[in-house]
């Protein structure tokens, strides 16, 4: 076999190729040779052919619904013998393929149309368009606050309190099931801790949306997040913990741990602190990658590649402390983490390279002051002109 052709396979190119399915239904030590050199030869295809691995061996365990033999009986009795019985039998072997094939593509049609817009049944609001924090309940009830630290909690009856202020429904008589959301948007300058029916913690970020189960009615637990959340997880091994964002599908069985998924950001991440969980690409056939402690898993929306780390969790987590810890951080990736805490305007008019800083920001102070403090390793100015905070080297 020629490895070269693989090289620019996608996964279902992958898929419907009958060397490569060969291996996978039948593999023996050439073919096993044969991929393994391959894959440590070109190592940034193993997602592609894992995928199609999982696509195949799924394939297997669903009984076709022409049996190969029930083909090749049929044309037997049709007496077709223009042209040699082996090359029929690859014919047919190929037209079976395409066959089940089409019905797997029918069948993740129909997922995508239905089952996956089920999993986002509401449209997340931008956190960063609002003045105010707002929650909105399932019966169109809105509820704004001001309160730069807001807390939030949800009881299994469906009462609601902000900031221990009782929230009433317009409809008393509401009833709940599981389709019944909630969405709490927090904008730029305001965080919120929120506790769930569940007894679940979260701290939502600055220009965050979550949306979640007024009740937790069915077998799993499943929120929504646009922005980030430090999250708490209550063990509950009958009904999984889900957080699902626009690029990522994040299990969990009780746990802490962190996710950063803004729609302005190239990349959207796990970090685990304690526990475990299993993120996979938030579509059919995503393959899962599980995390222990101190690892962090990152999704490039840019690349379309996932990607498993180690890495210090105090880097990602000390915000809901009231710190940023940094560690090598780029000046520019910095700016847009305040510019969303203090939701402030912070303008970059001029500097040299690619500046990094290493340090504690204190968010307790002042915005000039923390800008000062990471100028001062930085080696640019900060001036402040009509509320707007300007860089220049």
């Amino acid at each position: 076999m020629n490895n070269e052709k693989y090289i620019a396979y996608t996964t279902e190119e992958f898929v419907l190729d009958d060397d490569f399915m060969r291996w996978v239904l039948h593999p023996d030590e050439e073919s096993d040779r044969f991929w393994n050199e391959f894959l440590l030869r070109y190592p940034e295809k193993k997602e592609e052919v894992e995928e199609a691995v999982y696509i195949i061996r799924s394939i297997r365990v669903v009984e076709p619904l022409v049996p190969s033999r029930k083909l090749k009986y049929d044309y037997r009795k049709k007496q077709v013998v223009l042209k040699p019985v082996h090359k029929i039998g690859r014919r047919l072997t190929r037209i079976a393929a395409v066959f089940v094939l089409l019905i797997m593509l029918g069948g993740m049609w129909y997922y995508y149309q239905y089952y996956y817009t089920e999993r986002f049944p509401i449209e997340l609001a931008e956190g960063e368009l609002f003045e105010k924090g707002r929650v909105i309940l399932p019966d169109g009830t809105i509820s704004e606050f001001e309160t730069k630290e807001t807390k939030i909690q949800q009881t299994a009856a469906g009462k609601l309190t902000i900031n221990n202020d009782t929230i009433l429904l317009k409809d008393k008589n509401a009833k709940f099931n599981k389709t019944s959301m909630a969405q709490i948007i927090i904008p730029y300058g305001k965080r919120s801790e929120i506790t769930l029916s569940d007894g679940t913690k979260i701290w939502l970020n600055a220009g965050s949306t979550l949306s979640y189960p007024v009740r937790f009615t069915d077998n799993v637990r499943e929120v929504y997040l646009s922005g980030e959340a430090f999250f708490e997880v209550t063990t509950d091994c009958s009904k999984p913990f889900y957080v699902v964002t626009g690029d990522l599908r994040i299990k969990v069985t009780g746990t802490r741990f962190n996710v950063t998924s803004y729609s302005n950001d190239v990349v959207t991440q796990a970090v685990l602190v304690e526990g475990k969980i299993e993120a996979a690409k938030n579509r059919l056939f995503g393959r899962s990658v599980e995390l222990s402690p101190g690892e962090r898993i990152v999704y490039d929306r840019k690349e379309n590649k996932i990607q498993k780390d180690k890495v210090d969790v105090e880097l990602y987590t000390s915000w809901i402390d009231g710190y940023l810890i940094l560690e090598n951080e780029p000046v520019e990736q910095i700016i847009k983490k305040l510019e969303r805490y203090y939701n402030k305007k912070i303008v970059i008019e001029g500097l040299s390279g690619q500046p990094c800083f290493t340090g504690k920001l204190n968010l307790a102070d002042n915005l000039e002051k923390v800008l000062n403090n990471i100028a001062f390793s930085a080696s640019f100015s900060v001036e402040i002109t009509n509320d707007i905070y300007i860089i220049n080297q």
